[in-house]
């Protein structure tokens, strides 16, 4: 039972010492494993509870416990009221991953599921040109500048009264973030989006990046009015110090509410390690109606489709 007692007990650590991510980089890093933590230490805490190391084990079920409260919300929380009559937004946000090429699968998904915004992450030359000749109904801009090879690739439905779209620049230093404002003759208001890529947190100074580009993302938010929402791939699961600034700061709510986990990444291995970090959060103003991944379509990561009504007035 000592070979079970001593990971448990560095698991119920870990987890823990996962709370103060926003002081270091690492344990915010931890912190986006917390469905994986509370299964392990369920399982231990179980098996030791039927030991000699019984009060150990509670307190392990204790610490388990917590990261219930912390995860249980993606599945018991509400997303809100949902009016059959209100005008509906759909919203497709997808990480190509760099060295994907299933352009005509990406192509067949979009005409089949027909969303009026589409933000494709990890987006090169390839790809812009694959999607402004593929034949959908969709007006393609182009974030990135010339000098760089990768950027998000935003296309919008064509048929809306006005678009406005302004990149704030896809460099490593940069906000990696881009703003598209619509309106739309059947809508009260103006739909805001910011559609952003931050860094992966892989070392100190991409967490720190990361954290700046997400707190850009907020302050963003936080200055906005009645419609809008951030959407990308963020790199952060819910759980993460980045994130939960961005909800409270941004005055978000996160569309997983009630939809559960939907893990995102790595697509491509095993499901039990899979994590939430692609996203859509969003202001009152909207009322998330559904929520789905689609399929991988070549890359690490799923597509999240979400489809959004504007709330009553």
């Amino acid at each position: 039972m000592i070979l079970l007692l001593i990971p448990a007990i560095g698991l119920a650590l870990a987890s823990i010492a996962a709370f103060f991510g926003q002081y270091v980089w690492w344990l915010d890093v931890l912190a986006n494993f917390r469905p994986q933590f509370l299964v392990g230490l369920v399982a231990s805490g179980l098996i030791l509870f039927f030991t000699r190391f019984r009060a150990i084990a509670a307190a392990i079920l204790f610490v388990a416990a917590i990261n219930l409260g912390v995860v249980a919300p993606l599945f018991l929380g509400s997303p809100g009221e949902s009016s059959p009559d209100a005008p509906v937004v759909r919203v497709m946000a997808f990480n190509l991953l760099s060295t994907n090429d299933h352009y005509g699968e990406v192509a067949d998904y979009i005409r089949a599921n027909q969303p009026d915004l589409v933000f494709l992450h990890e987006s090169s030359l390839p790809w812009e040109t694959a999607m402004k000749s593929s034949g959908l109904n969709y007006d393609v801009f182009v974030s990135r500048s010339e000098d760089l090879i990768f950027g998000t690739l935003v296309m919008v439905k064509q048929g809306f009264g006005t678009v406005d779209i302004v990149s704030f620049g896809f460099r490593e230093t940069d906000p990696r973030a881009v703003e598209v404002r619509l309106s739309d003759p059947s809508w009260d208001s103006e739909l805001s989006v910011l559609s952003t890529h931050p860094l992966a947190p892989t070392d100190s100074e991409r967490a720190a990046l990361h954290d700046a580009q997400l707190s850009y993302a907020a302050n963003w938010a936080s200055e906005q009015t009645g419609a809008y929402l951030v959407t990308g791939d963020f790199n952060a699961t819910p759980w993460s110090w980045p994130f939960r600034n961005l909800i409270s700061v941004g005055r978000l709510r996160n569309s997983q509410l009630g939809f559960g986990l939907q893990p995102t990444f790595a697509a491509n291995s095993n499901p039990l390690f899979r994590v939430p970090i692609d996203h859509l959060v969003h202001s009152d103003g909207l009322v998330v109606r559904n929520r789905v991944l689609g399929p991988a379509m070549g890359s690490d990561h799923f597509p999240i489709v979400v489809d959004l009504e504007f709330a009553s007035q």
